[in-house]
């Protein structure tokens, strides 16, 4: 688990670093390489992006957020076997917001902590509100 957990931690570092700072170009293929090449992200909006669109994104958003920093809290590891990795985490972003991550994770020797990316759906994380 530690080892996911790593790979977990380290991902959020880089987008964080991407979007947050003037990180070098390099930064952006090492991104790309984290992921399945059909990897797929359904966003907090509902709207789904492919690698492509997600790497055209990404390309015009550096230092978008500058300061971003991206914790990663609550992970839980939901299934395991030798082939797939289903878990579960809280991104907490220092902008104030926060979201429920699921991730599915494909195992690859040649790949940091030996996992590459294959899905992730994100869930907006709302303020909770006193009912009268």
């Amino acid at each position: 688990m530690e080892d996911l957990l790593a790979e977990v931690e380290q991902h959020h570092q880089d987008f964080a670093r991407w979007l947050g700072s003037a990180a070098e170009p390099g930064l952006l293929d090492t991104l790309r390489h984290a992921h399945r090449p059909e990897f797929t992200l359904v966003a907090i909006d509902g709207s789904k992006l492919a690698l492509p669109a997600l790497m055209e994104a990404l390309a015009g958003s550096r230092n978008a957020v500058p300061g971003l920093k991206i914790g990663i809290e609550d992970f839980e590891l939901l299934i395991r076997t030798a082939e797939v990795t289903v878990c579960r985490f809280l991104e907490v972003h220092s902008i104030g917001s926060s979201r429920r991550t699921t991730a599915v994770l494909v195992a690859d020797p040649s790949a940091r902590h030996g996992a590459r990316w294959l899905s992730v759906q994100e869930t907006a994380v709302l303020q909770e509100t006193a009912v009268l």
